[in-house]
């Protein structure tokens, strides 16, 4: 298919309000759309999938999310009316990821078409149009037993068609300072504990804890103290606090040893309260990393700080790639150039024949 049909498809897709768990009539579209060209498409609750090629191994994934967050405030339009002009597509998810659907989408029909008119593939394709990405719920994680053997695969975000072959995982806890209760006006301070204190004291200790080396991608483990609670009343001692830590891992920070060592070094209880979102990381000799070279001159891997379905494929080489640029996700106005559209079709289709003809 040609470009200029991805682009229409975009400003399509942008038409249709797909805010998590409300991707149903986006669903629907895309799955029509596969399977008007004669491809069996599958689908579990709004996530769609169909497969494709001429071998049943190697099979690679590729998979993108069509769920995008609710509009934030300082749009100069509707979010939902996309505006096209000077090679300019404006509108909510142009950029995080529907650019990625489609240029994935219409990568596939290309390679289908090729299959159609007897050019070998040598291999096998699973695209993946998932939901609930953005709130990591009833998406990727869920269909991907359903997808078969996965070999490799591409996460399609908006990273300028740089490949990111770590990420970082998602670790947050849950302190709890433990004290003793009190008058203000009777306690002496060397006879009882105020939690806040201990609390207080702890969140300076992570301040300054030691997480460990820095990943040659992905830099420094961080953490920072997202909520707290702690008291019942102006005039009573407190004899808990409560602390929600967020803490962004790299693959040099295992969680369990992590907590482990928390535990050890500050005062507060430790709890954790989700731990399952776990760093990635892809060998920089993996095939698909270096397909993706190939077929992308002079790309050079690096390392995402944000989150992405590629969580959910710990164990499966993957990279994170696609047209747009991650500093427009999430903002008013966000916006796709036409041209990225254009190239990323480009690098989708250029890559899975790189990958398939590296492992014959």
């Amino acid at each position: 298919m040609k470009n200029g049909s991805a682009i229409e498809r975009l400003i399509e897709l942008c038409a249709i309000p797909s805010v998590s768990r409300a991707e149903d009539a986006i669903a629907t579209r895309v799955a029509d759309w596969l399977a008007s060209v004669g491809l069996h498409v599958e689908r579990e609750g709004n996530n769609v999938w169909c497969e494709l090629g001429d071998c049943a191994r190697p099979r690679l994934l590729l998979n993108s999310h069509l769920d995008t967050v609710a509009p934030g405030s300082g749009w100069t339009g509707d979010p939902w009316t996309p505006r096209q002009s000077k090679g300019v597509i404006t509108a909510l998810g142009a950029n995080d990821a529907k650019g990625c659907v489609c240029a994935m989408l219409h990568g596939v029909l290309e390679l289908h078409a090729r299959l159609q008119k007897g050019v070998p593939l040598g291999g096998t394709v699973v695209l993946a149009l998932t939901a609930e990405e953005e709130i990591s719920g009833q998406g990727l994680g869920t269909v991907l037993p359903r997808l078969g053997p996965i070999d490799a695969a591409l996460v399609g975000e908006p990273t300028g068609l740089i490949p990111m072959t770590a990420q970082r995982g998602l670790l947050i806890l849950r302190l709890v300072a433990r004290g003793r209760a009190g008058h203000p006006a009777h306690i002496q301070p060397d006879r009882e504990t105020n939690a806040i204190y201990i609390a207080a004291g702890d969140m300076v200790a992570l301040k300054a804890f030691q997480w460990g080396p820095s990943h040659p991608l992905l830099g420094d483990c961080h953490a920072h103290a997202t909520q707290i609670q702690g008291g019942i009343a102006r005039n009573v001692i407190p004899d808990a606090c409560e602390i929600y830590v967020d803490v962004r891992t790299t693959p040099l920070q295992p969680h369990g040893l992590t907590v482990e060592r928390l535990r050890a070094a500050l005062k507060s209880e430790v709890h954790i309260h989700s731990d399952r979102l776990v760093p990635i990381e892809t060998a920089a000799g993996a095939v698909i990393v270096e397909a993706v070279r190939d077929a992308i001159l002079g790309a050079i891997p690096t390392g995402s700080p944000a989150m992405s379905d590629m969580v959910f494929l710990s164990g499966i080489p993957c990279v994170k790639i696609g047209p747009g640029e991650p500093q427009r996700s999430h903002t008013a106005d966000e916006f796709i150039l036409e041209n990225e559209l254009k190239a990323g079709v480009e690098a989708y289709a250029s890559i899975v024949r790189r990958y398939f003809g590296r492992m014959r």
